[in-house]
């Protein structure tokens, strides 16, 4: 029964979440109301509260959950396997379960651009990573390496973001979605231009 009832919780969330970003995408975050959102996912007012604390978490759904995953695949990487190279391989394996829907990702970043809350909100979310991978890279590189970790880190959120906001101006540009090879080499990319920081840091 337990099954069922979190399958039922699941499906109320993502209706919210569908309808919600459905009418940003219509007629603007700032124009869209809770109640709006609620009658177009057929649920209470009170529903909604109950599965997002505000507009800007319905924008970034499930992503704060992604946050503890990335701590728990960098401590669990297996031996002899860098910070950058296990922080890679989960992005990849993110990208090919889904985690960047890419009609999602082009409205996310446009509503980063036309609202400040919405931005405000993706940079807790950009800093919650970053710090999860510097405490990683500080591990790794040693006690004494607590500047650059945190230099590392910020670079590879940095790179991670860019590929983000390339992969959404290449689909918007060229009017279709991309391939998930396409993003995933732009994700590949963006982790191996901050790993050679990170080499430079081994090496001195």
């Amino acid at each position: 029964m337990s099954g069922l009832r979190e399958r039922k919780k699941q499906a109320t969330r993502i209706a919210i979440r569908d309808a919600a970003m459905r009418l940003f995408a219509e007629q603007g975050f700032t124009a869209t109301t809770i109640d709006q959102i609620a009658n177009a996912a057929t649920v209470s007012r009170a529903t909604v509260f109950g599965y997002f604390a505000t507009k800007e978490d319905i924008v970034f759904g499930d992503a704060p959950s992604a946050v503890p995953a990335l701590e728990a695949a960098l401590a669990e990487r297996p031996e002899g396997v860098g910070t950058a190279a296990a922080f890679r391989d989960w992005l990849l394996g993110l990208a090919e379960l889904g985690g960047w829907i890419e009609p999602e990702l082009v409205l996310q970043l446009q509503l980063a651009d036309e609202v400040p809350t919405v931005r405000a909100h993706r940079l807790a979310l950009h800093r919650d990573f970053e710090r999860v991978v510097a405490e990683a890279l500080q591990a790794e590189l040693g006690p004494d390496q607590r500047l650059a970790a945190a230099l590392a880190a910020a670079a590879l959120m940095a790179a991670v973001s860019t590929a983000e906001e390339t992969a959404a101006r290449r689909m918007r540009d060229e009017r279709r979605e991309l391939a998930p090879a396409e993003f995933a080499e732009l994700l590949g990319e963006a982790v191996t231009f901050a790993e050679a920081g990170i080499a430079a840091v081994r090496r001195r």
